[in-house]
């Protein structure tokens, strides 16, 4: 059996010395399961105690999020049979403009998404919308803009990630990307050899997931596909006066 490693992400006070419980296969040692307060804050026996005498480390960089949502180099996104490695969520931001922003400008690290989601309740302490307003209202395709089920997310962060399932001929894992950039131009997601993600998401992910034989919604060519996607979000342009178009009475 594999040794169970995974106690640097998913236990708080983690040493890679001696083996939890006596357990052979428990690689390293913990002071307690699961992410707790002082694995992000710090050591907090002082602020439990004296709160208004010790402030408690606040770190709000997401290369403090990094340090488990991440693999390998954050100029490089791994990859491997067809879908994109779990836990490269810092990778995938780091490709985009978004890197200016914080994780917990979007998420709350006190709640997680999954348990979020079981309950029903938002997944992000803000919307797409709130940034990209002009492009929310601006969409090409009627289909998608009066349909409920299509999301920001639907386009810009397939399930390009396998953690446990995936079907790539499908164009679907089981975690969504951050990459969230499309180029409208770029069919297929990852280089030649497979190994890595290119820098945005290409249409295979952002409209085949849905798009493909036996998904969701018709399948398209690459070319259909491409006219859609290019200029997606441009608003039409506004009608000159004295048109058919103008009401106005003038």
């Amino acid at each position: 059996n594999k040794p169970y490693d995974c106690g640097t992400c998913h236990t708080t006070g983690y040493s890679p010395e001696g083996n939890q419980d006596g357990l052979p296969g428990l690689i390293g040692t913990w002071t307690e399961p699961g992410i707790q307060c002082e694995e992000c804050h710090g050591p907090g026996s002082a602020h439990a105690e004296y709160p208004m005498s010790f402030a408690m480390n606040v770190d709000r960089d997401s290369a403090a999020c990094g340090d488990c949502h991440f693999r390998g180099v954050p100029e490089e996104v791994d990859a491997k049979g067809g879908l994109i490695k779990h836990h490269e969520q810092y990778e995938e931001l780091f490709q985009s403009k978004h890197l200016t922003l914080n994780c917990v400008d979007c998420h709350d690290p006190h709640d997680g998404v999954i348990q979020l989601r079981k309950t029903g309740a938002p997944t992000t302490r803000t919307q797409c919308e709130n940034c990209h307003f002009q492009e929310a209202q601006a969409q090409k395709s009627e289909k998608h803009a009066a349909s409920s089920d299509v999301q920001c997310i639907s386009c810009h962060m397939p399930r390009v990630t396998k953690s446990a399932l995936g079907d790539p001929e499908k164009f679907t894992g089981d975690i969504r990307t951050h990459l969230m950039a499309i180029d409208p131009n770029q069919i297929e997601q990852f280089n030649e050899e497979g190994t890595a993600s290119l820098s945005q998401l290409g249409l295979n992910f952002a409209c085949r997931s849905c798009h493909v034989e036996g998904g969701s919604a018709e399948p398209m060519t690459d070319e259909e596909l491409q006219a859609m996607a290019n200029d997606y979000h441009t608003a039409p342009p506004a009608a000159e006066e004295g048109t058919a178009e103008d009401t106005s009475g003038n």
